[in-house]
Formats: C-alpha cells, structure tokens, sequence
C-alpha cells in the first residue's frame, strides 16, 4: 500500500470518528511531529506504528485494506490547512498552506459545498463563542450585507470576527469584551471580507 493511501485512509477514518490527529498521536504515544513528517514526506509509519494505529482507529488489517481511501459521494469533508485565523492579534494568510487533517461538513451546508473553507482559529479575543484550536467552516463569497462572524484580512492578518452594520461604518468587533472594537467604512486594501464562518467544530476544553 502506498503511503499516501495509507494516510488518506486515517485521515477519513478519523473524520468518520470525530477525532483529530492530536487525539491519534496521545492514544498511540507518539509524536505529533513526526506522524507529520511522515505524511508530508509520504512514508509509511513502522509495522508496530501501523498496529497501534489500527487498533486506535478500531480496524484490523483485513478491514484497513478493505477500506476505501476517499469517501462516500454523499459525503463532504474539507481539507483543515496549516494557516490559521486569529482571534487575537492576527495570523499571517500564506497563499499556500499544508493541510493537516480533514473535517466533515454538515449536510445543510452543501449547497456551498464548491466555496467553503476550513481553517483553525488562534487566540481568545472571540470567546466565549470561539476558543483558540476550534476549526471553522466558511464561505469564500465575501461579505453577504448581514450581521455575523467573518474570516477577514486585515493589515495584511487573517482574523475570524464579528462583523456588525452601522452608520456609514462596519464595526469590527471581538465577542470578548477586553478587546476593543474597530471600524472600516467598508472594503479597502488593507481590509477584505473573505466569508462567513458557516460551522465551528469546537475543540474540547478542559
């Protein structure tokens, strides 16, 4: 089995079980580091590695070969990339980013299904809503005239706030309150409305 099967085949299976790669790496006590490496150089993990794996994900080895590396056509999950969001002080936007591991979409939102994003959200200036290390699912549709929580670009920092209309101005606002709120008469070059956040996939706290 090539490497990129084997891992397209953990990557779906962890979707099908709501777990991420964190939780595979503590269960199996390894370093998330390296099970990266090994993805992203497309090797295959040790044969002790790959029984712990299996074992974690709840397959045999018959089951693992059996299973289909990419998923059902009624099923939609999204790629999870390197780059995040800031609810804080801003994350840098690469125009190319590594994808991490993958998400599974809501049924109600295939109908953006060609334009929606995932991404991961940095810092706590949107909780209690969003926490740092929750994903988010958005749109690349821009800003669509109503009130609500957006992935933007601002300075050249990719942030995930809230966007709310006033007079001649759209505040830019952080849900908490230590943060105070901006404002922009609309968009320009140093502030662009990429979409709305669509899902959040919160992360366990505690």
């Amino acid at each position: 089995m090539e490497a990129d099967v084997f891992w397209n085949k953990v990557n779906k299976r962890l979707v099908e079980l709501g777990k991420t790669k964190d939780w595979l790496c503590e269960t199996i006590g390894t370093n998330y580091g390296s099970m990266r490496n090994k993805i992203h150089l497309r090797r295959m993990p040790s044969f002790d590695e790959a029984m712990k794996l299996l074992k974690a994900l709840d397959l045999t080895m018959e089951g693992f070969e059996a299973y289909p590396a990419t998923a059902k056509s009624d099923v939609l999950t999204l790629p999870v990339y390197e780059q995040a969001f800031s609810a804080g002080r801003g994350q840098y936007v690469p125009d190319s980013a590594e994808v991490l591991e993958y998400v599974a979409v809501p049924r109600d939102l295939r109908r953006y299904a060609q334009n929606l994003r995932a991404a991961y959200v940095r810092g706590d200036s949107m909780e209690p809503t969003l926490f740092d290390g929750d994903r988010i699912i958005f749109d690349d549709l821009g800003y669509d005239g109503q009130d609500g929580i957006y992935a933007i670009v601002y300075n050249g920092a990719g942030y995930v706030k809230r966007l709310q209309r006033g007079k001649d101005i759209l505040k830019i606002i952080s849900d908490n309150k230590f943060y105070p709120p901006m404002e922009e008469s609309g968009e320009s070059d140093n502030f662009k409305i990429i979409g709305k956040v669509r899902y959040v996939v919160h992360k366990v706290q505690g």
